[in-house]
């Protein structure tokens, strides 16, 4: 049995504050309210026993999703600035549409790749929360770089490319609405800018030319034509639902293919019926009655529902089988955990006993709204695909592992992958000189930290693994400073979008 809904169980921190506010009553008034209010607060809860997972069927189109990142997009005609306001409909567009998989682009004179294709809605909605517009320097704009770079990313005949911007710097776009046409990509303009304009923030105030007049930057619809010539359309405006509703009368099945989908049975009615006879005798003299007789059975159900208490035997057990070296039979001790944790130990279990393809599959089946735990299970996936020497799809979940958080260990797995797709070559039996690290397949649970193949009280958290090298990083260099919600990029990453800054003359 698990909770879907664990966070209401802090609500019983109210209970002592209920027993004082409710002195004036009865002693059986009390204890049947106050059961009465633990049993409703359980029930808020969601307990739930997991049916066998079904498969479904599902199918969409690419989208690929081209954000201009350049210096004129922090203008402020479009509130709260233009990128602010891309951001705003990127979101609402990955949390709307759950058929399509997107990936997400980032151009000015120069295009990187911030996310492959993906369906995974939370990775996305950190991406875009996590973009510091600050850690870019290049000014001017070149939207042929984006589109090249959208073309590359998608395999579909006709991939839907949205590209937010406010017109970019060229008098004429007829050359990139060709390439477009010629490479069957369906391109949405959302234009961000006014025909107005607006001034751009500066530290000195304005920003201003070489002459010293101050820069206007307004919206540039040159650009229109790309969209003209390829049978897109333009949408004035952060307008979200007018973006949403082109990629759905455009949709194509440009990929096909199944997702795991787990079923509960649920049983909140229990503890609900349980609230409704406790109110009942609180106001009843046979509450009254039953009071000494009933009490400690219900303190004993109350406590046995506690899903921790009862994955409790399982993670003391699982430990201490992944700690001798066990790991398939802690596997299966895990295997009756359903929480996320319970997934993660028991893939982990997985991973150290050689079952690659079936740790990979318990990676794919945890759900999970924590940044860092993700990044952790990406992390993870890399290298269980790098065991199986599947180098590309290694190498998208450690791109996603360094979106959700940078990682030493993940950033040099991620070189050492590059080098062994040079050499065709790479040993990955070698435990002593082995080029990746694995430090987070480890289970975790509580209690001390011990070594790998220690005593019975088995603990190797995953957090501390990588996590003080990550921590001295965002010590000693601002753009790793996660208390601010900002940088998930790599530092490779933004000085990639930034290499063609040394060349930029009159960038408006």
């Amino acid at each position: 049995m698990s909770l879907l809904s664990p966070l209401w169980l802090y609500a019983l921190i109210l209970l002592p504050l209920y027993l004082w506010g409710a002195r004036r009553y009865g002693w059986h008034h009390q204890v049947w309210l106050l059961v009465s209010v633990f049993f409703l607060i359980l029930s808020l809860t969601r307990p739930v026993i997991p049916e066998k997972p079904i498969s479904v069927e599902e199918s969409g189109s690419d989208v690929i999703l081209a954000v201009d990142v350049s210096y004129s997009m922090r203008a402020t005609d479009v509130a709260p600035t233009r990128l602010d306001a891309a951001k705003r409909v990127l979101k609402r567009i990955v949390v709307t549409d759950r058929k399509d998989r997107f990936g997400v682009l980032a151009h000015t004179t120069s295009a990187i790749i911030l996310s492959p294709l993906t369906k995974d809605t939370e990775l996305l909605e950190h991406l875009f929360g996590s973009l510091d517009e600050s850690q870019i320097i290049t000014k001017g704009t070149e939207v042929m770089s984006a589109l090249e770079l959208a073309r590359k990313m998608s395999h579909a005949q006709h991939p839907l490319l949205v590209l937010f911007t406010d017109g970019g710097d060229q008098l004429s776009y007829e050359k990139e609405a060709a390439f477009a046409e010629e490479n069957g990509l369906r391109v949405c303009i959302v234009m961000l800018a006014t025909s107005g304009g607006s001034t751009l923030p500066s530290e000195n105030g304005s920003l201003k030319d070489e002459e010293g007049h101050i820069v206007v930057s307004s919206r540039n619809d040159a650009i229109n034509a790309i969209a003209v010539h390829s049978g897109g359309k333009v949408i004035d405006g952060a307008d979200a639902d007018a973006v949403i509703e082109w990629i759905e009368r455009e949709r194509s099945e440009d990929f096909a293919g199944s997702t795991t989908v787990t079923r509960y049975e649920e049983l909140f009615y229990f503890p609900l019926v349980l609230a409704l006879i406790a109110f009942v005798l609180a106001y009843t003299s046979l509450g009254e009655k039953i009071n000494k007789k009933v009490l400690p059975f219900l303190a004993f159900v109350g406590i046995s529902a506690h899903a921790g208490l009862l994955d409790y035997p399982y993670q003391t057990l699982g430990k201490y089988e992944y700690s001798h070296g066990n790991y398939e039979r802690s596997a299966q001790w895990y295997y009756h955990i359903d929480s996320p944790q319970g997934k993660f130990n028991r893939a982990a279990a997985l991973y150290k006993g050689g079952k690659y393809a079936e740790a990979l599959a318990v990676y794919r089946s945890i759900r999970s709204n924590d940044p860092i735990f993700k990044s952790k299970i990406f992390y993870n996936m890399g290298n269980a695909h790098i065991r199986l020497s599947e180098f590309e799809n290694a190498r998208q979940a450690l791109l996603k592992s360094l979106t959700l958080r940078y990682s030493r260990q993940a950033d040099q797995n991620l070189k050492a992958i590059a080098i062994a797709q040079e050499q065709k070559s790479l040993n990955v039996r070698k435990e002593k000189k082995d080029q990746f690290t694995s430090d987070e397949n480890k289970t975790t649970g509580e209690g001390k930290k011990t070594k790998e193949g220690g005593g019975s009280n088995m603990q190797s958290d995953i957090a501390s693994s990588g996590a003080g090298d990550a921590g001295k990083k965002a010590q000693a260099d601002p753009r790793f400073s996660t208390s601010q919600g900002k940088a998930a990029l790599s530092s490779k990453q933004y000085e990639l979008i930034n290499q063609r800054s040394v060349h930029e003359t009159k960038p408006w």
